[in-house]
């Protein structure tokens, strides 16, 4: 691992741990409630930490800082993993992030002038504050 790992549920008994690796994506392990699968890659091109929550039942989103600074985001719906996009931004923190309600995210980290930008989805679109 060349990050410290991200860890959330989406059902019960179940959970998915991802990592950055020195090949700069993520890659994810899960527990399906009897054992391990092996890591997988997730792809990206990413640095730090990620960031993992889940706001309900089939649904996990991703974040981390991508080599360019920006904030990037993945998700996890019924329909599968969906590709890394760009939330633009530029980081200089890793983000975090929890969910407070289904279809809420609020994402925050330290913005390159030391400021908290906070990322926030309301079911429809992206807001940012700093």
């Amino acid at each position: 691992l060349a990050s410290a790992p991200a860890v959330t549920s989406w059902a019960p008994n179940e959970m998915q741990v991802f990592a950055i690796f020195a090949d700069g994506q993520l890659w994810n392990i899960y527990w399906d409630g009897s054992e391990w699968h092996h890591w997988l890659p997730m792809g990206g091109e990413l640095t730090g930490n990620p960031a993992a929550c889940s706001w309900g039942a089939d649904r996990i989103d991703l974040f981390a800082r991508g080599r360019d600074g920006a904030l990037w985001h993945c998700w996890y719906e019924p329909a599968g993993w969906q590709p890394w996009e760009s939330l633009g931004g530029e980081l200089a923190s890793d983000p975090t992030a929890c969910s407070w309600g289904p279809n809420r995210i609020d994402v925050f980290a330290r913005g390159a002038s030391g400021d908290l930008v906070h990322a926030s989805w309301d079911g429809m679109r992206w807001s940012f504050a700093v």
